[in-house]
């Protein structure tokens, strides 16, 4: 034999044991390979152990991280043979077991640049799915297993990269905010809104509804913007031409005109364009309820007193200016107040008449002292609300006010 080709040879024997020993490269006879410590039972055409584990699987490529580490891929051999009508065909299932005390992820996608780049896009996991059955293409499949809370989807905008504590069961949790190009449909929306959760809490202060006058309302359909592609030239639009939501009319505000009212309820997002909360008027629209609705029980008080003027208007007497009617005290009450007034020597016939909101009589107590006198109210003989009380000396309103009555 060659001298030469003898070398060869013999450092081709070297390097081989070499592999064997030192990177544990083992081939089978059937093409098969395997780098790390051997396990005792496996058919994969590759596999790559970290350490030393049993696995029996027919598998195309199979990555086992030690169990420290907890991070597993499987490929399953995805063969020409399979039947189309098998329940289930995997291209890729990820195995691994939850450890006491140890984080454990079936797959670690990690995709970051130290420095920010310009010029390139990355992906921590992409998917892409369909033409399967009609109905049943799932981009991502998400699920939570087991008693314990958590959730089965957890997105984060970087504050807490590896989640936290939960409490609940949820099919989807996202920390940061969440921006939805297109119809958003839920059964009910909930806000939160716990005092334990709020401070510095106060009332709103009136005035709501001259600013809720202010809003303009309008009607209008939405733009198409053009958006950027990656590597393209071509322009781009944010929706289908064809899309349902350009043809449907919408109603709201103008942002910017909504600023000069209340800014609290504008944000600028950082494309540089104006949102509106509109969850947040239906408070303010409360409160101008309210405002109206007080401003309508003093209408009614108004009319109820002229309704009474007009009541007495044809009873004639003597001139009895000189009496004088108070407010009673304390107002609002609950319990019971007291009524003041002053009725002259000259007056034969006095009493106070109560009535309520719509100008009807309820009570009448007749008054015997004359000078200053103090007429009790009980609160028993009441409903909650607010009434009006007049004096009346010898036909002749002297004058009318009102109290306010809280159970």
């Amino acid at each position: 034999m060659n001298y030469k080709l003898k070398n060869v040879i013999l450092a081709l024997l070297v390097c081989f044991c070499q592999g064997i020993v030192k990177a544990q490269l083992y081939v089978d006879d059937d093409g098969s390979a395997t780098v790390g410590e051997l396990p005792l039972s496996t058919s994969s055409t590759l596999n790559v152990y970290s350490n030393s584990d049993t696995f029996s699987n027919d598998n195309l490529v199979l990555f086992d991280a030690s169990n420290t580490k907890q991070c597993g891929l499987q490929i399953i051999n995805m063969s020409s043979s399979m039947s189309n009508t098998s329940d289930r065909i995997t291209g890729q299932a990820i195995t691994c077991n939850i450890l006491p005390s140890k984080s454990t992820k079936g797959i670690d996608a990690y995709c970051y640049s130290n420095t920010a780049l310009n010029n390139s896009r990355s992906f921590g996991v992409f998917s892409a799915t369909g033409n399967a059955r009609d109905g049943f293409n799932y981009g991502v499949c998400a699920t939570l297993l087991g008693m314990n809370d958590g959730t089965g989807l957890f997105a984060t905008s970087g504050n807490s990269p590896e989640g936290y504590e939960l409490q609940g069961k949820w099919a989807g949790y996202f920390e940061g905010n969440v921006k939805v190009v297109g119809n958003l449909t839920a059964t009910s929306v909930n806000t939160s809104s716990d005092s334990r959760l709020k401070k510095d809490i106060r009332q709103i202060e009136n005035g709501s509804l001259d600013k809720i006058m202010e809003m303009n309302t309008v009607r209008y359909y939405l733009k198409n913007p053009e958006v950027n592609l990656w590597n393209s030239t071509e322009k781009h639009y944010l929706y289908d031409p064809d899309s349902p939501i350009l043809k449907q009319e919408h109603f709201g505000l103008i942002a910017q005109e909504l600023m000069a009212i209340y800014p609290e309820l504008v944000t600028e997002g950082s494309d540089g364009y104006y949102a509106v909360n509109y969850l947040e008027i239906v408070p303010l629209l409360i409160k101008s309820i309210q405002e109206l609705k007080a401003e309508v029980d003093e209408l009614k008080g108004m009319n109820a007193e002229k309704t009474i003027e007009r009541n007495l208007t044809n009873i004639s007497g003597i001139n009895s200016e000189d009496a004088v009617l108070f407010q009673n005290n304390p107002n609002p009450f609950s319990e019971s107040t007291t009524i003041k007034c002053f009725v002259p020597t000259s007056v034969n016939d006095a009493a106070i008449f109560i009535y309520n909101m719509n100008g009807e009589q309820i009570d009448k107590l007749s008054i015997s002292e004359r000078g200053d006198v103090s007429v009790p109210i009980n609160a028993y003989k009441l409903e909650a609300g607010m009434y009006l009380y007049s004096l009346i000396t010898d036909g002749n309103l002297i004058d009318t006010k009102r109290m306010v009555l809280t159970k």
